[in-house]
């Protein structure tokens, strides 16, 4: 794994080489409804780049 401080050094050059298409066409995000299904998709080495599951939490006040 790549230190800490390297990566740290990384992501600001990342973020002025790359253009913001990138990270849209690199990462896709579901929700957690959609998740079992994409699950499959990722199994069967049918998604390509990075899925983000939006998991909403709600905090009961009982």
């Amino acid at each position: 794994m790549t230190p800490p401080a390297r990566r740290a050094q990384a992501w600001p050059r990342l973020v002025a080489d790359l253009p913001e298409s990138f990270y849209t066409q690199a990462a896709k995000e579901i929700s957690l409804a959609e998740a079992p299904k994409f699950a499959e998709a990722i199994i069967n080495n049918q998604i390509q780049g990075r899925t983000l599951v939006k998991v909403k939490l709600t905090i009961s006040k009982d």
